[in-house]
């Protein structure tokens, strides 16, 4: 920028210290990359354990680092369909496969393709075909109709009883999340070839990018040119791998620039425009891509944040000027084109020509994250910013990561459980083996998580569910519980604070080692302190999705995702049904929770768990030092658990962590029971078929207390 005002420097770095407050910093940004690169990756394994081919990415601003809490921005998914093979040319063509050849007609666009269905026994075109998603065209062509994953989405959420939101590719049942589904084509398109080979200043991509980004391919997504009357059999270039390579390599000040642009597009550009067209975060992501490239590497420092915002924004003005907004990979694509009318780009190009022109004064108005406060309220000699100064805001986005990563891990585990209810405990235990040798796998097939601890973590969850399985096995069938599987419940216990070690402690009970049992349970409860947050995966903590719900627990600075994981949270004690002899037999009623018309009246996530025992971990570890300590005769002790676990329920910022009260509840009760307060635990189970009147296992209890059975 020429002669830019002599204030620029100062509120540059003003603006640079609050975004990094507000967790725009490169320490953020490398947590948020890890915890969503290790998340698609989960979500791989699960479906390649169930023999699905299938490659998950996770796009966007959650996943490059771009966002702040205020943005609230969702979380978008892109599963690549691999069965099928994406012909450029004839040559691609793969015996076996599902073959599909693109095809560019005069009438598309230059980012849309038609895909025509060939045979996978010879390079033919297929003639006739009576799937319901291949659409005879005019010339006598069979194509693939792009609705296909759109339908069976809908179906889906139809048949569960989910919402259902669609825009554009995306289908979902959540607002905050996107989901697409598309397919790999490994060859670049034509259009594509002209970014590689375009003269630029050569600072930025480097030829060793370009090199590696040439390797990325590009996705066909579902989605046809909305001003198409074939726009159903359409298929649309997207080069998101090859975008987030390069948000990837960009540098922590540029992805300052990106944030401040995306705020002033959410909270001063957008609402002036009304319902009249709507700027996007892509339209920003361009201006930045294009700035950096054009921009010298000397302008991308702290002290000239402002020049390189004013220097997006102008070339922003400028496509608006000319209605013309070019896409940085693809060529001969207007991103203007159906988003705006000529009218409201003129008022577009007004709101922008304001905001340069008063050189961002705007955002000392901006409220969300506190940003205009925190630039104006920064002290200006204490600016300079320490990347290992953790203040609050960071503090809570790193629990809000690690929790939400570890709840969202622990529904895929579930997901994939969900197929193993009518396993035998030998099926079982082979199934988990499949599981983790494909872990190991896929791991290997990406050596950037050898070093990682995450996926150690998965191991240790399937050993604890192993070992189980087999000392129930045992216990049931009256024989001697083998040496080896105490060593692999002993390998499994770092999985978080309390869970494997409660199912250890469990085992121990059943088993009538209480002395040993009342070692673990101790270690468990000296483990639970006040920082320790509560995770459960039934469905019941879904609020956690958006970064204004953080857990409640954010005392404590943690610099290691891993350690957070482990030591930090309590994952909610699950039992299989192969697992039930290593529960307690009151947790095995809440197997067979569903009575008369119960079971239709479960949702989709409900239908996954009500038929194991869930339980949280903190009430859980009072109910089991109750069992030991009355087994051992210390009457004290056995008094002191029950009014903690009695707190569990009556506590509300206890309460507030449990999630499932029910069970809570009947586990009180049955501590009643054995007290001898029979008539009181009536009264709760019937207070708790009240608050819960379907699925909940208390209809039993009630039935047992009226016809005097004990367990």
């Amino acid at each position: 920028m020429e002669n830019p005002p002599d204030f620029y420097r100062i509120m540059s770095l003003r603006l640079s210290r609050a975004l990094s407050d507000i967790g725009v910093n490169r320490w953020m940004v490398r947590r948020r990359r890890r915890t969503f690169l290790m998340l698609e990756a989960s979500l791989t394994i699960r479906d390649k354990v169930q023999g699905l081919d299938g490659t998950s990415f996770h796009f966007g601003s959650q996943s490059e680092g771009t966002t702040t809490p205020g943005l609230n921005s969702d979380i978008d998914t892109l599963t690549c369909i691999n069965d099928t093979n994406i012909m450029s040319s004839w040559s691609e063509w793969e015996a076996g496969r599902l073959n599909m050849l693109m095809l560019k007609e005069e009438t598309c666009s230059p980012q849309h393709y038609l895909l025509q269905v060939i045979r996978h026994d010879s390079p033919e075109p297929v003639i006739h075909s009576r799937h319901v998603f291949h659409v005879v065209d005019s010339k006598g062509r069979v194509l693939y109709a792009n609705t296909e994953f759109g339908n069976l989405t809908k179906k889906q959420a139809i048949e569960n009883n989910w919402h259902y939101y669609s825009s554009g590719p995306s289908h979902s049942s959540s607002k905050m999340y996107d989901l697409v589904y598309a397919l790999l084509c490994r060859s670049l398109p034509l259009e594509c070839h002209g970014w590689f080979e375009r003269p630029r200043p050569g600072h930025w991509p480097t030829p060793e990018l370009l090199r590696d980004v040439k390797e990325c391919g590009c996705f066909l997504v579902p989605d046809g040119h909305f001003d198409s009357r074939v726009k159903y059999v359409e298929w649309r270039i997207s080069p998101s791998l090859i975008e987030r390579t390069l948000m990837f390599n960009m540098k922590t000040l540029q992805l300052k620039c990106y944030v401040v642009l995306k705020i002033l597009k959410s909270h001063v550009i957008n609402p002036f425009l009304y319902n009249e067209g709507k700027l996007t975060s892509f339209h920003c992501k361009t201006a930045l891509f294009f700035a950096a490239e054009r921009l010298p590497s000397g302008m991308w420092t702290e002290h000239r944040l402002m020049e390189c915002i004013v220097y997006c924004l102008k070339l922003l003005l400028g496509w608006t000027n000319t209605g013309m907004c070019p896409h940085y990979i693809v060529a001969g694509v207007n991103l203007f084109h159906g988003k705006f009318t000529n009218r409201q780009l003129a008022k577009l190009s007004k709101i922008l020509s304001n905001i340069i022109d008063t050189h961002l004064a705007i955002l000392a108005c901006i409220q969300a994250d506190d940003l205009g406060y925190r630039m104006l309220s920064t002290n200006i000699r204490t600016v300079r910013y320490s990347e290992g100064l953790h203040i609050s805001t960071n503090n809570r986005l790193c629990r809000w990561l690690s929790v939400f990563a570890f709840h969202k891990h622990k529904k895929v585990i579930l997901h994939t459980l969900k197929k193993t209810t009518d396993l035998t405990s030998e099926q079982l235990c082979r199934f988990f083996v499949m599981y983790i040798e494909t872990m190991r796998e896929y791991v290997q097939e990406f050596p950037r998580y050898n070093s990682s601890l995450f996926f150690i973590n998965i191991q240790k969850q399937i050993l604890s569910i192993m070992a189980s399985t087999a000392a129930s096995f045992c216990i049931q069938n009256g024989c001697v519980v083998p040496r080896n599987i105490l060593s692999l419940f002993e390998s499994s216990l770092d999985t978080d604070v309390a869970s494997s070690r409660l199912k250890l402690a469990s085992f121990l009970v059943c088993h009538n080692e209480l002395e040993r049992a009342a070692d673990v349970l101790n270690d468990v409860e000296r483990r639970y302190d006040d920082s320790v947050q509560a995770v459960c995966a039934c469905g019941r903590m879904d609020h956690l999705d958006t970064e204004h719900n953080k857990p409640l627990c954010t005392s404590g600075v943690v610099d290691n995702d891993d350690v957070l994981l482990t030591n930090k949270t309590a994952l909610c004690v699950r039992y299989l049904r192969q697992e039930a002899f290593c529960a307690p037999p009151i947790l095995r009623f809440e197997m067979v929770r569903g009575i008369g018309e119960d079971i239709n009246h479960r949702d989709i996530d409900e239908r996954g768990w009500m038929n194991w025992a869930v339980v949280d971990a903190l009430p859980y570890l009072y109910y089991l030092q109750y069992l030991t300590f009355r087994g051992l005769g210390q009457q004290g002790r056995q008094l002191q658990v029950f009014n903690n676990l009695l707190n569990c329920f009556l506590d509300d910022n206890l309460s507030s962590h449990i999630y499932h009260p029910e069970t809570c509840a009947n586990l009180i009760g049955h501590c009643m029971e054995m007290k001898g307060e029979p008539y009181e635990a009536l009264l709760l189970y019937r207070a708790s078929v009240e608050a819960m009147p379907r699925n909940n296992a208390a209809h039993w209890h009630i039935y047992r207390r009226i016809h005097g059975i004990e367990i």
